[in-house]
């Protein structure tokens, strides 16, 4: 990949100042592939799973809202048995879905509509895809891998597999936490994605290289985490979703604590030009949205 002005998005990102916060893909089901093979920057398209499979999936796919689909891998794996995993974001309800497959045709039979409704192939395990893919952008490959490769030598590793693209590979390296779709950049050393992990598994947020939670829009994600920043709630039950509106710019969101319940209200302003960045190696400058904390105030609703 030809990298004009001879910059990495990463450096690019960073002398500008850009923030992270707001930036996490919007998605509410993660659908996870396993795939032994090559990656190319198109990985499931161009991978060597069956066409009649990449249909299937891309039609079942489909319909579900704000869904998207990775491919996943490990360095090491004696495991016979390939993975598919399905993770749902909800707030009230986050959950994964986990398969145990001799091939991929065995996907064929899957009703996905059915299994998003029901409580057959449920797993207690949390699991975390990390953006190794040099092929896509040289910055996923720079940081991920080591990353990855950290961690593998730790306890976390049966539960830690490569990821194709995660988005915003300018803060890689890229690091999400499912079920519950928390995602994490500039994530460097694999004793800090130790430590994220450790926090998540005991219920916490790291604000620190937080980029937000997929199962919110941009604006949303910003909130939370002003709030949590000036309120110092670091629990990811403690704060739930109310409302958003929005007028010229300005957002007006609401968050509700299950804790007492108190109601938050958060107001933003939207600067579309914030930032001017490479967004991704080899692309030209681009603005950058961000978003600014105008106020917040704890109401009774």
């Amino acid at each position: 990949m030809p990298i004009k002005n001879k910059i990495l998005c990463f450096e690019s990102s960073l002398n500008a100042n850009e923030e992270m916060y707001g930036t996490a893909p919007r998605a509410d089901v993660w659908f996870l592939l396993e795939y032994r093979g090559h990656w190319s920057g198109s990985a499931f398209k161009d991978s060597k799973i069956p066409k009649k499979v990449k249909s299937y999936l891309n039609k079942a796919i489909k319909p579900v809202k704000n869904s998207r689909l990775q491919v996943i891998k490990k360095q090491r794996n004696s495991d016979q048995h390939l993975k598919f995993y399905i993770a749902v974001t909800e707030e009230k309800n986050p959950r994964l879905y986990e398969f145990k497959i001799n091939n991929y045709e065995e996907l064929l039979s899957l009703n996905i509509k059915k299994v998003l409704k029901s409580d057959k192939h449920l797993s207690d395990d949390k699991i975390y895809i990390i953006c190794t893919n040099g092929e896509y952008d040289i910055c996923c490959g720079k940081f991920g891998m080591p990353v990855y490769l950290d961690i593998t030598k730790g306890k976390y590793e049966p539960q830690t597999w490569e990821a194709n693209h995660i988005g915003g590979h300018r803060f890689a390296s890229t690091f999400v936490c499912l079920p519950h779709g928390l995602v994490y950049g500039r994530v460097r050393e694999g004793k800090v994605a130790e430590q994220l992990i450790k926090q998540y598994e005991s219920g916490e947020v790291n604000l620190t290289s937080y980029r937000g939670r997929s199962c919110h829009s941009s604006e949303v994600q910003a909130a939370e985490y002003y709030l949590r920043k000036e309120t110092g709630i670091t629990e990811i039950s403690n704060l739930s979703f109310k409302s958003s509106k929005n007028n010229d710019k300005k957002y007006n969101i609401k968050f509700v604590s299950p804790l007492d319940e108190a109601v938050y209200r958060i107001k933003l302003r939207q600067d579309k030009n914030a930032v001017k960045i490479i967004k991704s190696c080899g692309e030209k400058n681009s603005y950058i949205p961000e978003f600014r904390l105008l106020n917040y105030n704890k109401i009774q609703d």
